[in-house]
């Protein structure tokens, strides 16, 4: 009786570690003008002022002194911040577009080594998406998002759920972890997030010299890594007709970050679903676009390249 108590205690929590996952929610508040969406971000940065920001880690705003046709809401990485998408910000603008890149809750600050990193969560992605998109209501007639890797997540959850989205473009969305399958990255989200958490080294070679120049975290949160395959789970597992009119995926093949054959089997079913909203490209191997191919900082690829592509999928 014993071993069969046993069995079935192992069994309920295997099942628990593959399935429990947090019920993510947003709710819209767009701007109805141009001037309710300066007043949106004005505050946005009054909440900033407050904080102990890096120059680079402050939300952004670049418009044209009026509401534009389109408006772009940018979302950088997971341990990056709003100076991750200046660049391409700034090409949309010129391009005639206003431009939102607003910053993630806990990104941005000036002490790469801090510990509010680790508090940085699924839900907070969808706040930071919630309020681009609500500023970007007011800047545009029609609104589109481009989010890398773990915000490419959140952007995906608004292009299912949000109305009122022209289109979306996610690039290197991480749905799991290099050479994991969606069942063990379930398993370790489950597991990671009833555990303590723990930073680790992007770079353990480096730990010692962090680079006062860089924008980026040096290291993951495993809290933070949890709750975002948690959205991923979520995000994956939508089976309806999606909100926005278009969703493109962007990808490299010689990305070693994340699964993109997961990405691809999950597109596969959204395209099945969604037959004439789903588009999508590969960098090839060749090109050796890594997972942030918008890193400024990395020298080894060309940033034009992806940035003309990313400009092709979005026009």
């Amino acid at each position: 009786m014993l071993k069969y108590l046993f069995l079935f205690l192992i069994s309920g929590f295997f099942v628990f570690l593959c399935f429990d996952a947090p019920i993510f929610s947003s709710m819209p508040h767009p701007s109805t003008s141009y001037e309710e969406a300066l007043a949106k971000f004005a505050t946005l940065e009054q909440e900033e002022a407050a904080l102990p920001l890096s120059q680079a880690g402050h939300s952004r705003l670049f418009v044209h002194g009026a509401k534009t046709e389109r408006a772009f809401v940018l979302l950088h990485g997971l341990s990056s911040c709003p100076e991750q998408d200046v660049v391409l910000g700034k090409m949309l603008f010129d391009l005639g577009a206003n431009v939102i890149i607003p910053r993630a809750k806990y990104a941005g600050f000036s002490d790469l080594l801090n510990a509010e990193q680790g508090k940085q969560n699924g839900q907070d992605l969808l706040d930071q998406a919630a309020t681009g998109l609500d500023i970007a209501a007011g800047l545009g007639n029609k609104t589109t998002i481009i989010a890398i890797s773990a915000s490419a997540l959140a952007a995906a959850w608004m292009a299912q759920h949000r109305p009122g989205i022209e289109s979306v473009l996610l690039i290197s969305p991480f749905f799991a972890p290099y050479g994991y399958s969606a069942l063990r990255a379930n398993i370790l989200a489950n597991l990671l997030v009833h555990l303590p958490n723990i930073f680790l080294w992007k770079d353990s070679h480096r730990k010692a010299a962090v680079n006062d120049n860089s924008y980026n975290y040096p290291r993951w949160s495993t809290h933070t890594l949890a709750s975002t395959l948690q959205l991923a789970r979520n995000v994956a597992a939508f089976r309806e007709p999606i909100e926005c009119n278009r969703l493109s995926i962007l990808v490299s093949d010689d990305d070693e970050t994340v699964n993109n054959h997961l990405t691809k089997k999950i597109l596969k079913r959204w395209k099945r679903e969604n037959p004439d909203k789903i588009f999508f490209y590969a960098f090839p191997k060749s090109l050796q676009v890594p997972h942030n191919c918008l890193n400024q900082e990395q020298k080894d690829f060309s940033l034009e390249t992806v940035y003309a592509q990313i400009l092709k999928m979005v026009q």
